[in-house]
């Protein structure tokens, strides 16, 4: 047994895995070998069933009357401004502006880029690069092997 007794707020959060796993798995400890905190824990889990139960018989449901009176009211109001704009933005309408406005967009930034052009590339460059570089290292280690054609190749 512990010797610290987990105080009542620690007992409701431990009931309600609220605590870290260590502290968590203290509690579960101590109120194992603790006859006083376990009965403590079982006064609290009584608690809160009473007074979930209590709760639960004091939710009451608008009565039918009530909520039809509700939806008259909601129905009579004339529609607001938003709501005139969503009716008028309906699928059969968004759709064909938002494919304009796509359209609109996709060719006024090619227009406003220009021509595309193709990139060029300095061949030139490249082949002294590699004819400098071969003619500093001839025979490196790191030059391909020639692969011989199977034509090359005579039967003996």
């Amino acid at each position: 047994m512990s010797q610290l007794h987990p105080t009542p707020d620690e007992l409701v959060d431990y009931l309600h895995e609220e605590l870290p796993a260590a502290r968590s798995a203290a509690i579960a400890a101590h109120i194992a070998g603790c006859p006083e905190c376990a009965d403590a824990r079982d006064a609290e889990v009584s608690l809160t069933q009473t007074l979930r139960a209590h709760a639960r018989a004091q939710e009451r449901e608008l009565p039918p009357s009530v909520v039809s009176g509700i939806w008259a009211q909601l129905r009579s109001r004339p529609p607001t401004v938003w709501e005139r704009l969503s009716a008028a933005l309906r699928p059969a309408i968004a759709v064909p502006v938002a494919i304009a406005i796509a359209a609109f967009l996709f060719f006024s930034i090619k227009v406003a880029h220009g021509p595309a052009h193709a990139a060029t590339i300095d061949a030139g460059y490249y082949v002294e690069n590699y004819a400098t570089l071969d003619a500093a290292t001839p025979l490196s280690a790191d030059d391909p092997i020639p692969q011989t054609l199977a034509n090359d190749v005579k039967p003996r």
